[in-house]
């Protein structure tokens, strides 16, 4: 039987008690937090990279995927701004949704790396 890590001061991205309330114990938030971290990993740049090419209808499928599961994980001003990307990107590339996305990876960056520590910390060493 796993413990429960002791819990840092204090994450600002991921929400472990919402977590945990969502999905119902710490089993349930470690099963799927290797999968949040590689999608994060993984789609936060490529984003990025699909905006700078102008692929609004791309780049606006990530982000819908991601605000699909992300909010599971995280606190709700970072499930608003999501949100507010992932519309504001169905509108097509613009200054706006370049700069509103290059002001939300950054949180969402350290909501993967957050969620990595956790479970470095709650997955028992072999």
């Amino acid at each position: 039987m796993q413990t429960a890590p002791q819990r840092p001061l204090r994450y600002t991205c991921f929400n472990l008690d919402g977590a945990l309330e969502f999905l119902g114990d710490q089993q349930g938030v470690c099963d799927l937090l290797p999968t949040l971290c590689a999608a994060l990993a993984k789609d936060v740049p490529e984003i990025a990279q699909l905006l700078g090419q102008g692929d609004s209808e791309c780049a606006a499928a990530r982000l819908h995927s991601l605000k699909g599961f992300v909010p599971v994980f995280c606190f709700a001003p970072l499930v608003e701004e999501l949100t507010r990307v992932e519309r504001l990107s169905r509108l097509g590339v613009s200054d706006e949704v370049v700069k509103s996305y290059a002001l939300l990876a950054p949180d969402l960056q350290c909501l993967g790396l957050e969620a990595a520590h956790y479970l470095e910390r709650a997955t028992p060493k072999s």
